[in-house]
């Protein structure tokens, strides 16, 4: 009895992202849910389906042969184990697959260390190092073993979610891209998926000489938010990995729960998400790309390249982009729930606004809207501006029902001493902008004054693009 309950495998979930993508992996292959419906006989057949899958390299002769695609990934995930040796090329197919077999077999009781595994805290079996544990921390915690020090205790079911991880991530260019998340619905959907396409990906050698698309890894993990029809309730990170002997590599970026839920909300508005995905583009760099790139590391930034395009788009032909109609739903609910703007102070905003709107609408000259977009810029001085037209405010007729000061000190606080002022800023610009088009306000005047209006619209939109490239 004590023997059997020794060799009865179970998979459970620890604090480990690699050892938990891993264990949905094997939850994938196995076709089942979660990792806790593994049985301890699915668990074997399913490691044994792994290893399986490295015994076909046995008749590969090199790496880029239909058939090798296991053994061009090992060097990238296992470098030195048997399934790559130094001798591999003396070695026959027989003795390739023997070794194979070795390196995966199960642990029987005799192999038992009297050490907790390293992950799980259940009893270990053997010793492990670089050739089975990926990087998992950081480039600076190396995961080569001392000399002298036995390794990392790993339980079997550990060490096999370790090994299964690879099926769960996008494997190319030297590199593992893996999706991870705490929510582990979401997890387990976007893991069955990377698994689908590994097994697909495995029938061939491993593609190459493929120029990447810029962000593209960033971009897959958008697509797989954007796809998910469940709430997200946790952040996602995209973790990029290589255990090479060449090098080690460990880069992780996470994208917060709240720009994730609100990207897979864009489904329900899908003409406003591919109008505002445009605005995030580059010459070099395609909107939706750059927007998967922002996303994870810079957010602010989408509401900036937001507006910067909206400018980059008057002409003398067009002051008032009728994008701005079809973007304003969504610039609100971004800086909402994921700029987390407060709602009371957004309306402060927007109220303010529809004042400026109100005032620069009374005049059809182009050279008040001129100044304004002028003020805008990062050397411009919006202040002085408020200080000059809060004297008109006061001194000429105002729209009707309007508030006696145009510039409240509420206002005042969120553009110009609040820790988000530049994103207030930017969010009054779109909003006036959108209220003189809401008011069907058209400049009218010389081709030279509506060339200014251009001009000074363009300035506001490449300070935008500098900031986003610096």
């Amino acid at each position: 009895m004590a023997d059997k309950q020794e060799t009865e495998w179970s998979v459970v979930l620890t604090s480990s992202p690699l050892q938990r993508a891993g264990a949905f992996a094997l939850a994938a292959l196995a076709d089942v849910d979660h990792p806790d419906e593994l049985t301890s006989d699915t668990f074997l057949e399913t490691v044994n389906r792994m290893t399986g899958d490295l015994l076909v390299t046995s008749e590969v002769t090199k790496a880029d042969e239909p058939g090798g695609f296991w053994l061009s990934a090992s060097y990238m995930l296992w470098p030195n184990s048997k399934i790559n040796p130094t001798a591999r090329k003396k070695q026959s197919p027989a003795e390739r697959r023997d070794a194979i077999r070795e390196w995966r077999a199960e642990p029987g009781p005799a192999d038992r260390l009297d050490a907790p595994c390293a992950y799980c805290g259940r009893g270990a079996y053997t010793w492990f190092g670089k050739v089975d544990i990926p990087l998992g921390a950081s480039v600076a915690h190396r995961n080569t073993t001392a000399r002298g020090h036995e390794g990392t205790p790993l339980c079997y079911p550990c060490v096999a979610s370790l090994w299964a991880f690879p099926y769960g991530a996008t494997l190319s260019g030297g590199r593992a891209a893996l999706v991870h998340s705490w929510d582990d619905t979401f997890l387990a959907r976007t893991t069955r998926q990377a698994v689908d396409r590994t097994l697909r990906a495995a029938t061939v050698a491993m593609p190459k000489g493929k120029k990447p698309v810029p962000y593209a890894r960033e971009l897959a993990v958008l697509t797989a938010v954007r796809a998910y029809t469940h709430r997200i309730s946790a952040p996602v990170e995209l973790m990029v990995l290589s255990n090479s002997n060449k090098e080690q590599l460990l880069a992780t970026q996470e994208m917060g729960q709240p720009v994730a839920e609100w990207l897979r909300s864009t489904r329900r508005s899908e003409a406003a998400y591919q109008r505002l995905a445009m605005t995030q583009g580059t010459k070099q760099v395609p909107g939706e790309a750059f927007l998967a790139k922002r996303a994870f590391s810079r957010p602010a930034q989408v509401l900036d390249f937001a507006v910067g395009h909206l400018l980059s788009r008057i002409s003398a032909s067009v002051c008032i982009p009728d994008d701005v109609q079809a973007l304003g739903p969504l610039i609100d609910s971004y800086c909402r729930k994921v700029l987390t703007m407060d709602d009371k102070d957004i309306e402060q905003i927007k109220a303010l606004a529809r004042r400026v709107a109100g005032l620069l609408g009374q005049d059809d000259r182009p050279g008040p809207f001129r100044d304004f977009i002028r003020a805008n810029t990062r050397g411009g001085n919006l202040h002085a501006w408020f200080r000059m037209k809060s004297v008109d405010w006061l001194l000429y007729p105002r729209p009707k029902d309007a508030a006696p000061t145009l510039l409240p000190v509420r206002h005042y606080r969120l553009l110009f001493e609040d820790e988000r002022s530049w994103s207030y800023r930017r969010l009054l610009v779109f909003a006036v902008i959108e209220a003189l088009g809401e008011a069907g306000w058209q400049p009218k005047g010389s081709k030279e004054e509506i060339q200014e209006v251009e001009e000074a619209a363009k300035a506001v939109a490449a300070d935008s693009e500098e900031d986003a490239t610096s």
